[in-house]
């Protein structure tokens, strides 16, 4: 090779080996991955019913009669748990609007323990058109989520009449859960 050609060769050689990382140097590569996850908002209140009919015959006395299930599960703070009677007086009426009248008053309750109640609201109570607002604190201010079901009783004195009105005696508990 003549001088020329290998000084052209000697200098490309020389440009190769400078742009060309060394072997020797610490290299070093990072890989991340960024996860991003959530826990989905459940927020529910189901209620189901047990099958059977009220016994309304005159001085019939009724301790704790299970009506149904309430079945709560929510991870999110309750801000209200209100649970009303369809019915003005709070207990079962006639289709005409005339109220049973029981010697004690309708009165319901949730079966101990419900952590989602009020812990007030297992001993009986009368229910109002308006609602009884019954949540606990510990659902209003929830450390973990609440899974559970709690019954719902009924206790009352039937009438002192001799005997009551016939027709058909009915109404509607409604349970509303609103989160905050």
């Amino acid at each position: 090779m003549n001088s020329k050609v290998k000084k052209f060769w000697t200098a490309v050689m020389g440009v190769i080996a400078l742009s060309m990382p060394s072997a020797f140097a610490a290299d070093t590569v990072i890989a991340s991955l960024d996860l991003v996850s959530n826990v989905p908002a459940v927020f529910s209140v189901v209620a189901v019913g047990q099958p059977g009919d009220l016994d309304l015959s005159p001085n019939v006395v009724v301790n704790n009669r299970l009506l149904g299930q309430l079945n709560f599960k929510f991870n999110e703070n309750v801000a209200s748990l209100t649970i009303s009677s369809s019915t003005l007086s709070g207990g079962p009426e006639a289709v005409s609007g005339a109220a049973y009248v029981f010697q004690t008053g309708f009165k319901v309750a949730i079966s101990a323990p419900c952590s989602a109640v009020d812990p007030a609201y297992n001993t009986p109570f009368i229910l109002t058109n308006a609602g009884t607002d019954i949540k606990s604190i510990g659902s209003a201010a929830l450390v973990n989520g609440i899974e559970e079901s709690c019954g719902l009783t009924a206790s009352y004195k039937g009438t002192s009449n001799s005997l009551p009105l016939a027709g058909v005696y009915k109404m509607s508990i409604k349970v509303t859960m609103i989160s905050q």
